[in-house]
C-alpha cells in the first residue's frame, strides 16, 4: 500500500511540472512552445493589420491637416516627388561634381547601431566607395542642397512653415535597417532611388512597444532577430505595411513607431530626404488665405528651421489635446497628463512649475492661447535637455552617437 501511495504521488509530481503557466513556461521550469515568429524579423510574427493609404495626388494643406495630421494617420503621397530638381538631378555624378567637398556624416554599418558614433569625410569621397563598403550617409541637409530639395503643397500654408525642425539626407547602397523607434514630431520622407519597406504602428498600441532606451526613444529588440520572450508585446501587436518606390513621399505621424529597411535599385543606390515638422495643434486658415492659390512645391530654401525647443510647445498641447479642452485649471493639474519625449510623467511640483510659466496672465487658468504666446526660450528654460547644447537640442557633437532616425 506505502509503495502504491509514492507512485501516485511521483505520478501528480511529474503531470504537474509538465503543466504550462500562464507565462508559457512550465511550472517546473521546462521550456515552453515557441511563440510563432520567435528569433524571426518583426513583422513575421503576425500578419499585418492593413496598408497605409496612397493617395495619387497631394492634398491641400488643410485636408492634409484635418485627414492625416489632427487624427495621426499616415498616408503614402505616390509619385509626389518625380517633378521635383532632386528627383531628376541627384545622381552620383552630379552631386560630386557640385558639392563633392561638402563634409558629410558617415555611420559604419547598415544595421543602424546607435553606440556607434558617425564620422565625416567629404561628400566626393562618399559617392565614390558607398557601394563597396558597409557605410551609410545621414546627414542633415546642407543649405547649398535646399535649393533642389522641395517641399510639397501640403505643407506650404496653415501654420507647418513655422515649425519646420530639420531635414535629413538617406544615402546608402541599400540594405539598411534601422531600429524600432518613434519620433516626437511628424515626418514627411520622399525617396527619391530605391524602395522602402515600414513596419508602422499607432501610438495608441504603444503598451505593445517596449521602448527600453527611452533617452532614444528606440527599442533595443533585434529587428531581425525578435526575442519574444524579451519583447512578448510584439507577437500579436497591430501593425500597418507601408511600401514605398522611388518618387513617393510618406507621412509619418508624430509618436507612430516604426522600423525601415530600404533595398537598393538597379543602380545599386538608395536616396531619401526627409523634412520633420513640429506638430500642429490648430490649422490656420488665415495663413492659406493670405497665400491664395498654392503651387506643387516650394524649395526648402526659402524657408528657415526653427529651434529644437519648439517641440516642447508641441508637447504641451498634446494635454489639451487629450482632456479635449481649450483651457486647464490648477485644480485639473493632478488629473493632466504631461509627457516629454517618453520620458516618466513629470510630478506635481514641476507641474506647478510649468503652469506657472504658461499662465501669463496669472488668473489660475492657462488656455491654448497662452501656450503659444510663450517664448520658445521660457520653455527652453522649463525644460533645459532642448538647450542647443542640451541632449536633445540642435548642436551635436560629432564623436557622440547621432540622433538621426530613419526616419
Amino acid at each position: 500500500m506505502e509503495g502504491s501511495y509514492w507512485r501516485l504521488v511521483l505520478v501528480v509530481c511529474v503531470g504537474l511540472a509538465l503543466v504550462p503557466s500562464r507565462s508559457g513556461e512550465s511550472v517546473g521550469g521546462g521550456s515552453s512552445v515557441t511563440p510563432h515568429g520567435h528569433l524571426q524579423p518583426i513583422g513575421n510574427q503576425v500578419p499585418p493589420v492593413g496598408m497605409v493609404e496612397v493617395l495619387q495626388d497631394v492634398p491641400h494643406p488643410r485636408d492634409f491637416y484635418h485627414k492625416y495630421v489632427k487624427p495621426g494617420k499616415p498616408v503614402v503621397f505616390k509619385d509626389a516627388a518625380k517633378e521635383t530638381a532632386a528627383f531628376k538631378l541627384w545622381t552620383d555624378e552630379y552631386l560630386s561634381a557640385q558639392y563633392g567637398d561638402l563634409e558629410v556624416e558617415v555611420e559604419e554599418g547598415k544595421k543602424e547601431n546607435r553606440t556607434w558614433p558617425a564620422y565625416s569625410m567629404p561628400f566626393r569621397e562618399f559617392l565614390s566607395t558607398y557601394k563597396s563598403k558597409d557605410i551609410y550617409l545621414v546627414e542633415s541637409i546642407e543649405p547649398e542642397l535646399r535649393g533642389e530639395f522641395m517641399l510639397l503643397k501640403n505643407l506650404l500654408c496653415g501654420g507647418f512653415l513655422d515649425y519646420l525642425q530639420d531635414a535629413v539626407m538617406w544615402f546608402s547602397s541599400g540594405g539598411t535597417k534601422s531600429v524600432l523607434h518613434f519620433d516626437a514630431v511628424d515626418n514627411i520622407n520622399c525617396l527619391f532611388e530605391g524602395s522602402k519597406e515600414l513596419f508602422m504602428v499607432d501610438r495608441k498600441e504603444y503598451k505593445h512597444i517596449d521602448i527600453d532606451h527611452q533617452e532614444g526613444s528606440f527599442s533595443g529588440v533585434d529587428v531581425e532577430k525578435v526575442d519574444l520572450h524579451k519583447y512578448p508585446g510584439l507577437k500579436d501587436v497591430p501593425w500597418y505595411n507601408a511600401t514605398m518606390e522611388a518618387g513617393d513621399c510618406l507621412f509619418i505621424p508624430y509618436k507612430w513607431f516604426h522600423h525601415v529597411r530600404s533595398t537598393a535599385s538597379d543602380q545599386k543606390r538608395n536616396v531619401a530626404v526627409n523634412i520633420w515638422f513640429a506638430h500642429l495643434y490648430r490649422f490656420d486658415e488665415e495663413d492659406c488665405s493670405k497665400r491664395g492659390d498654392l503651387p506643387d512645391f516650394e524649395p526648402l530654401s526659402k524657408y528657415k528651421f526653427v529651434a529644437t525647443g519648439e517641440q516642447i510647445r508641441s508637447m504641451l498641447l498634446e494635454a489639451f489635446e487629450l482632456e479635449e479642452r481649450e483651457s486647464i485649471s490648477t485644480e485639473d493639474l493632478e488629473h493632466v497628463t504631461i509627457d516629454i519625449d517618453s520620458s516618466d510623467e513629470v510630478d506635481m511640483s514641476y507641474k506647478l512649475d510649468i503652469f506657472e510659466t504658461l499662465d501669463l496672465n496669472k488668473d489660475f487658468v492657462v488656455t491654448v492661447d497662452e501656450v503659444y504666446q510663450v517664448p520658445t526660450e521660457h520653455l527652453v528654460e522649463l525644460f533645459p535637455d532642448f538647450s542647443p547644447d542640451g541632449p536633445l537640442g540642435d548642436n551635436e557633437d560629432e564623436n557622440e552617437p547621432h540622433r538621426h532616425d530613419e526616419f
